[in-house]
């Protein structure tokens, strides 16, 4: 299998590198500046991809691709349909990061509840004031509404459920009602219904058509002045300029986002100014153990192709067909 071309566009765990090695030339453009991915991709037949574009002009060039491997759980930097034309399998690793988008959900619910973030700031800057202007919140027994339960939001219900007794709603038109019954989870077929309800509420989709602007103006209106509001699903969810307009007049508690329209966030972007805020960079899925199992599982998958067997975690099936 030594022939077969594997062209890795961004960083990824050793142990990926080092499976893929075995048996394959691997192009690691890290490595390689004075190298590109359109001049690579030509004569590759697999490519391993964070967040780099592969659009349907790139994938005209390709001669023998077979596989496009996305290293995460969000594969909008693909076009897919481009691929599924020209018969490449596209996998991802919907798996491999849950544990870690969920923690971080978590982490944020937490800081934001208790402040952690503004006082933080307010000790740097010199600009504390009286402590008792910034009283925290509990999280126990409060409610939390998940859009979206597949898995990561699954963990965050479960975890919330376990450590905090907090009452889960669930909006997720492809989850039947008997999961959520068995759960102990009140699923809700409106979305309008879980914001109004809501204490918190954790966006756990991916960025299609149906879910960019999912939360803009309306929905935001529709959550309790006292609610918080988490995302780190993708950017484009929820529309940034009326969360600001919502957050700066305090018509909900707190926001916290990892992801963003434009990533990095400019510096100068009106949340960042807002202590009721809080940004991180898209690194909510960036653990060492997670970022391990996502090299893995792209490397194990990129194999199974080159071998003629069936991937595990194939995003346009029916090139397999």
């Amino acid at each position: 299998m030594a022939e077969k071309k594997v062209v890795v566009t961004e960083p990824i765990d050793s142990n990926g590198l080092e499976i893929l090695k075995k048996e394959t030339e691997v192009v690691y453009l890290p490595q390689l500046p004075e190298r590109t991915l359109s001049d690579e991709i030509r004569d590759a037949q697999a490519v391993v991809v964070r967040v780099a574009k592969i659009g349907r002009d790139l994938l005209e060039q390709t001669k023998n691709l077979l596989i496009i491997a996305k290293h995460g759980v969000g594969y909008d930097n693909i076009d897919v349909e481009a691929a599924t034309q020209k018969r490449i399998v596209v996998v991802y690793t919907p798996e491999a990061n849950a544990e870690s988008v969920a923690e971080h959900n978590l982490g944020l619910m937490l800081s934001l509840s208790k402040k952690i973030c503004t006082f933080d700031r307010m000790l740097r800057q010199d600009r504390l004031g009286r402590r008792e202007d910034y009283i925290g919140v509990e999280i126990k027994d409060k409610k939390l509404g998940v859009i979206g339960l597949g898995r990561i939001g699954s963990e965050v219900a479960s975890k919330c459920r376990i450590a905090f007794d907090m009452d889960i709603i669930s909006y997720d038109p492809y989850v039947l009602k008997e999961r959520t019954d068995r759960l102990g989870y009140t699923k809700v077929e409106k979305l309008d219904d879980l914001l109004r309800e809501s204490d918190y509420v954790v966006i756990c989709v991916p960025l299609t058509k149906e879910t960019t602007n999912l939360i803009g103006a309306k929905a935001l209106g529709l959550m309790k002045a006292n609610a918080f509001l988490i995302n780190s699903s993708r950017g484009g969810i929820v529309d940034e300029v009326a969360l600001y307009d919502h957050l700066v007049k305090g018509k909900i508690a707190g926001a916290a986002l990892d992801v963003f329209s434009t990533e990095p966030p400019p510096a100068d972007h009106p949340l960042l100014s807002l202590d009721n805020f809080i940004a991180t960079p898209h690194i909510g899925g960036m653990t060492a153990e997670a970022m391990r199992r996502m090299a893995i599982t792209v490397a194990e998958e990129i194999l199974r192709v080159f071998r003629g067997e069936k991937p595990k975690y194939p995003v346009n099936p029916q090139v397999l067909a």
